[in-house]
């Protein structure tokens, strides 16, 4: 009988101390998976353009005309000129949209990875890059 109780005491401290672990690298996976994709909503961290989606992006290719792109996925986010390289660049999508959020936090340090869009043009505003993918900074 005493036998009996000592394996039921330490089955008890086992699974108390396997918990214990498990919750322990659930806790830590928060910190550690920092700018980690979310796979309940990968998305969550971007800022999209206006009428910008995944799909409508697919669409645009080297060698589009800046009004054709602008047609195609909408207006940028943002657009700015680069004077050194000599090229216009939009992006359509952004960083860090769960911290412009008040009182929305989906990860413990509130930073996953976000989606990138953006085309880069030459000076005859035709699009010789053409980039979209996940950022992990």
């Amino acid at each position: 009988m005493t036998d009996n109780k000592l394996r039921i005491i330490l089955k008890s401290l086992s699974l108390g101390f396997a918990s214990f672990i498990i919750l322990i690298l659930f806790l830590a996976g928060g910190f550690i998976l920092s700018e980690g994709y979310n796979v309940l909503n990968p998305y969550a961290d971007t800022e999209f353009a206006a009428n910008y989606s995944p799909e409508k992006f697919k669409q645009i290719k080297i060698g589009m005309k800046m009004d054709e792109v602008i047609m195609a996925a909408g207006l940028p986010l943002n657009a700015s000129y680069d004077t050194a390289r000599g090229i216009f660049y939009h992006s359509y999508t952004r960083d860090g949209w769960i911290r412009r959020q008040p009182g929305i936090s989906l990860s413990l340090c509130s930073d996953l990875a976000w989606y990138g869009s953006s085309v880069e043009y030459g000076q005859d505003s035709i699009a010789v890059k053409v980039y979209s993918g996940w950022y992990y900074d």
